[in-house]
């Protein structure tokens, strides 16, 4: 009877080996998809805080003031290297870029647009690809210049 529990023991430990890295695995890979989530929602916020900004301040601040605001709010969980702020007059039904923001009328539509890469951490591991692009675009109608 004692054998029968030593041989048990080793049985439990090969078991152990097989099942422990298949669940690190799922757990990383959760954590990584979770992580793209996390970065794709600061970037649609800062896109926000970005347009807040101009639409409130289109007579007094620049296209630099307004990335600033981005980069400021992105607080560093997007690469900046890759990452692009575009700060535009938009087209209100379409959202296309139609010309210069900073001489937006009263009510007139203004985008800002962040473009950014992601890259997991365990990729290979993940299933997801070496790199995602996220590309968030927030539109707001200009209240400043009456």
């Amino acid at each position: 009877m004692n054998d029968r529990k030593q041989h048990r023991r080793g049985a439990l430990t090969v078991e152990m080996a097989l099942v422990l890295p298949i669940c690190f695995l799922f757990m990383f890979g959760l954590f990584d998809f979770c992580r793209l989530l996390m970065v794709r929602q600061v970037v649609t916020n800062a896109a926000r805080a970005g347009a807040r900004y101009a639409t409130v301040s289109t007579s007094s601040a620049t296209t630099a003031q307004v990335q600033a605001v981005v980069q400021n709010y992105l607080a560093g969980q997007a690469p900046s290297a890759s990452t692009t702020i575009s700060v535009y007059l938009a087209n209100p039904s379409t959202g296309a870029n139609i010309g210069n923001w900073t001489g937006a009328q009263l009510g007139q539509a203004i985008g800002v647009q962040v473009s950014t890469t992601y890259t997991p951490m365990l990729s290979k591991f993940s299933m997801l690809p070496s790199s995602v692009p996220v590309t968030e675009t927030a539109i707001m109608r200009s209240e400043a210049n009456q």
